[in-house]
């Protein structure tokens, strides 16, 4: 049995994980996916690089829990100066100040694989159920592929829930039928909701790199959606590869839908149309050479941005001091949130056991 089983490896459950890890705790984190970080994701194509999740990082308020500095000194992270524009609901484009961006040239994943050395990790491995036992808990799940089987469950003393809100309801939600305390988590994890995005990538010869109307210089470009119908960002993916030995052979851009337009297409089977439409409002809006990307790829995250918060730092109760859920849809929605997170989620883990 296991001090502590993580479910999830994105920002919180990695934060979480390192914290107890640290402390002592024997722990071990299981991810349905082949990769960590969560939205801090990066597909590769080939050589090719792209941020398909989390763009950058910005500042932190509190630097206490800031990663950002160490990040920066191992050469993980670097400023990123792009061109700036905001696009409004009627299609204006207008210059803004980019603020303070950190990206990672080697890809935000990189982000994740800094946050987990000598953490104990199994990938490919979808938790599906949460069952309370006398002393602690037991991880139903399922092996979705790899070099060796694994089991289908899991005991451990004390567990983190690092996953989206209604990933987390799923997890608990048979147990919580019998079970008063339980039953009342569930219910505050419903009050969380998600905004679905659906993201475009697209690449494009050097030779025809997609440059905007009124783009004064020839590096990176950014575009923030203002209340427009379609677009959430738009960005030049392939400027952030400024590693000689990452650096893209070809203009890479990566759009977010607004989440009016994921609502609408996020079940559709014809992903390729999705991203053509999206590719079409593009060009029409902000430059024709967007319209005929040598390839395209379409992702859907279906839980993009949490829209309505659980409105406190972690998911937890008295009656159960031995089960914590974190992540950004906690207290708030961005890295800091999910990090600061983690850290409660770690804290009150660790107290729990000692």
């Amino acid at each position: 049995m296991e001090d502590v089983v993580v479910i999830g490896a994105g920002l919180s459950g990695l934060t979480a994980a390192g914290q107890l890890h640290q402390a002592g705790f024997s722990v071990l984190v299981v991810d349905k996916s082949r990769g960590l970080g969560g939205r801090l994701a990066t597909r590769r194509l080939g050589a090719t690089a792209i941020d398909h999740g989390c763009r950058y990082l910005e500042p932190f308020a509190d630097s206490a829990l800031s990663p950002i500095p160490e990040l920066l000194t191992a050469g993980v992270l670097e400023l990123w100066h792009p061109e700036a524009f905001s696009l409004s609901a009627d299609g204006a484009l207008q210059p803004i100040a980019p603020g303070t961006l950190y990206v990672a040239p080697q890809g935000m994943s990189a982000v994740a694989k800094a946050l987990a050395p000598g953490l104990n990790i199994q990938r490919h491995w979808r938790a599906t159920s949460l069952t309370p036992l006398p002393q602690g808990w037991r991880i139903t799940g399922e092996f979705l592929g790899g070099e060796a089987p694994q089991p289908t469950a899991l005991e451990a003393r004390a567990v983190v829930v690092a996953t989206p809100a209604p990933q987390a309801i799923a997890l608990i939600t048979a147990a919580a039928q019998h079970h008063e305390d339980l039953s009342a988590l569930e219910q505050q994890l419903q009050t969380v909701n998600f905004e679905p995005v659906m993201t475009v990538m697209a690449g494009y010869s050097p030779s025809r790199s997609p440059r905007l109307k009124g783009q004064k210089a020839a590096g990176g470009w950014l575009v923030a959606g203002d209340g427009h119908p379609t677009l959430r960002w738009i960005g030049l993916d392939s400027s952030k590869r400024t590693d000689p030995k990452e650096a893209p052979k070809e203009a890479v851009v990566v759009i977010h839908s607004s989440a009016a337009l994921a609502a609408q297409t996020i079940d559709r089977p014809d992903l390729e149309a999705v991203g053509q439409e999206l590719l079409a409002t593009a060009a029409a809006t902000l430059g024709a050479e967007l319209s005929d990307p040598a390839w395209m790829q379409v992702h859907r995250w279906r839980y993009g941005f949490a829209q309505t918060y659980l409105n406190s730092p972690v998911l937890s109760s008295l009656a159960l001091p031995t089960l914590v859920g974190c992540g950004d849809w906690c207290n708030g929605g961005n890295a800091e949130g999910a990090i600061a997170s983690g850290c409660q989620a770690a804290q009150i883990i660790a107290a729990a056991l000692t």
